[in-house]
């Protein structure tokens, strides 16, 4: 069996998915109130609302389901860089939990988001909706550690993910 290489850095591809997903959640968090209002249009008329902005939520939202997995299986398959040994071990750990919340939110939020909308599941709805309370902190944390990793710890993590890796 041959051991797998772990890479130095991400490819283009992986950064371009990594921005292109933050850029779409980033329009998601600001245009969710139109979703909201025909959802509740949807659930008393049981008419499907001709508001555009509810159907571009919802195409970003599978849009951004699909690229997460793309990214997931890349990364999978690729591997990822090491985190840093010259961190201290518990922002390390925090870095792993965050990147794992995050795939976890990227996820489910379309997932509840689409049960929601297309069987009209309540309980779905309200996980979509609180989903938020906790991706809005995570996003603003993984952001935070990238430039704590950057200014403080001076690791290139934050490099890793704006320059593609040469080969």
């Amino acid at each position: 069996m041959t051991k797998r290489v772990v890479p130095n850095g991400y490819t283009l591809v992986q950064i371009v998915l990594h921005w292109t997903i933050a850029a779409l959640v980033v329009f998601q968090l600001a245009v969710n109130e139109g979703v909201q209002d025909a959802f509740k249009d949807r659930a008393e008329s049981a008419q499907p609302p001709d508001d555009l902005g509810a159907v571009l939520h919802i195409a970003v939202g599978m849009t951004i389901l699909a690229l997460t997995v793309i990214r997931l299986v890349i990364r999978l398959r690729r591997g990822a860089p090491e985190m840093h040994r010259a961190n201290p071990p518990l922002v390390n750990f925090i870095g792993h939990a965050a990147h794992v919340a995050l795939y976890g939110f990227l996820i489910g939020m379309p997932l509840t988001g689409a049960i929601a909308w297309f069987t009209g599941l309540e309980l779905s709805a309200e996980l979509h909706e609180l989903g938020r309370f906790v991706l809005i902190p995570l996003i603003a944390a993984h952001a935070l550690g990238a430039l704590a990793e950057h200014f403080v710890f001076k690791t290139d993590s934050l490099i890793r993910m704006l320059r593609a890796e040469r080969k």
